[in-house]
């Protein structure tokens, strides 16, 4: 008869047995990505605010954030009560200009979180050398970049901590996230804060943390469900062979775009792979004397899904209304998101709250005006080259026509 292994026996059951699903994707998403943790989310944002909360950012810090971007990017700053300063970006990659994060360093400066907007990686190398001179915390939003590259290693393995989501993205389930690290003290304070207490039990292994297991940090429960977890999984499976198809048929779409006068397509810097969650191009209004709205609404009559994405246009009241960058927008002109100021007046913050002036970031607001996308399913198998020519000659059509759109 086996010895009980509570008396010094082995155990039925292998400690190191995983537990169906959860840990089964996880793991899976790690190797895949070549990074030693990866914590699972219930969406891109709570992933990231884990990855936040995991890099140590809180009350009174400040992290440097491209406002050309979506809500949630900064919005995840806010939920740590940290502050965002915004900063500009290159104009050819849409993606933050490491010279410009230069600039808005300070004392009270705790991360850099550059975004990997439309799929195309930032400039992860100079952001990290950026981050190691001035002590800082590099905590990507790769939410649009699920197995982009740079130099060939994939996004999630290059920065401190990276955040990635699974809503409608290039790695697409019904619901959740991820964070990845190659860092246990990151991994582990990020479990504390968003992983229910009742998973953590075995999973702390840092002395300072354990006193935490019981109950976690905040009782936060970031996780994902785990039919999302089998559906990703098996998304994971194809993942790359779905992106390059869609790189095939952006590449033909660039190719053929590039010879249109007025029309620059996504531009892609060296060593970089683009995973294009959107294909997005700028519009030369000066040339063709018609506004970007007037020329995407003829698009679009003519059958091609297409728009601006940060400036995403909302219909309300009969209209439609742009909402601009970021520091545009009303909680950061008027410095109120959870009352009485709070987090912009923190008293843990030196120098008073920030200024969200409009105008202070050129390469932005101009680039904003410019935008237009096509989205990752229109671009995505099954479609094809066919389909992309008759993209071409929707755009050529309007272009041709173009006299007849002018006021």
């Amino acid at each position: 008869m086996p010895k009980l292994a509570l008396l010094g026996g082995e155990r039925a059951i292998p400690e190191e047995m995983p537990e169906p699903g959860r840990v089964s994707f996880a793991e899976a998403f790690a190797r895949h990505m070549g990074v030693e943790y990866a914590l699972l989310g219930s969406c891109g944002t709570s992933a990231l605010i884990c990855a936040l909360a995991g890099a140590g950012v809180g009350c009174g810090d400040e992290v440097i954030v491209p406002s050309f971007t979506w809500i949630a990017s900064a919005g995840a700053i806010l939920r740590v009560n940290a502050i965002p300063i915004f900063a500009d970006i290159d104009p050819r990659t849409f993606c933050l200009d490491p010279e410009d994060v230069k600039k808005k360093i300070t004392d009270q400066t705790k991360a850099i979180l550059p975004v990997d907007i439309y799929g195309h990686p930032a400039s992860i190398p100079e952001l990290m050398k950026i981050a190691e001179e001035h002590n800082l915390m590099v905590v990507e939003d790769a939410a649009q970049a699920t197995g982009a590259q740079i130099n060939g290693k994939y996004v999630g393995s290059l920065s401190h901590v990276t955040e990635f989501s699974f809503s409608g993205k290039p790695l697409a389930s019904t619901s959740g996230g991820v964070m990845t690290t190659n860092d246990r003290e990151i991994y582990e304070r990020a479990m504390l804060f968003g992983t229910h207490p009742a998973t953590l039990h075995g999973a702390i292994t840092i002395p300072k943390f354990r006193k935490y297991t019981t109950f976690g940090l905040t009782g936060d429960r970031h996780t994902m469900d785990s039919r999302a977890q089998d559906y990703a999984y098996e998304q994971l499976q194809t993942l790359d062979a779905r992106n390059n198809a869609r790189i095939a048929n952006a590449n033909y779409l660039t190719e053929e775009l590039s010879e249109l006068d007025g029309i620059t397509p996504p531009y892609v810097k060296p060593g970089y792979k683009h995973v294009y969650h959107y294909y997005t191009c700028l519009y030369d209004e000066e040339k063709f004397g018609v506004p970007r709205d007037k020329f995407v609404e003829a698009l679009r009559a003519e059958g091609l899904n297409v728009g601006p994405y940060v400036d995403g246009a909302y219909h309300m009241g009969g209209k439609d209304v742009h909402a601009g960058p970021l520091h545009h927008r009303a909680i950061y002109q008027e410095l109120n998101v959870y009352g009485h100021g709070c987090p912009f007046t923190c008293p843990y913050h030196k120098g008073g709250p920030p200024k969200y002036e409009i105008g202070s970031l050129p390469a932005t607001e101009e680039i904003i005006k410019k935008e237009f996308s096509l989205s990752q399913p229109d671009i995505s198998a099954p479609n094809s080259r066919g389909q992309m020519k008759q993209y071409v000659e929707v755009i050529r059509k309007v272009i041709d026509n173009i006299d007849e759109l002018r006021d």
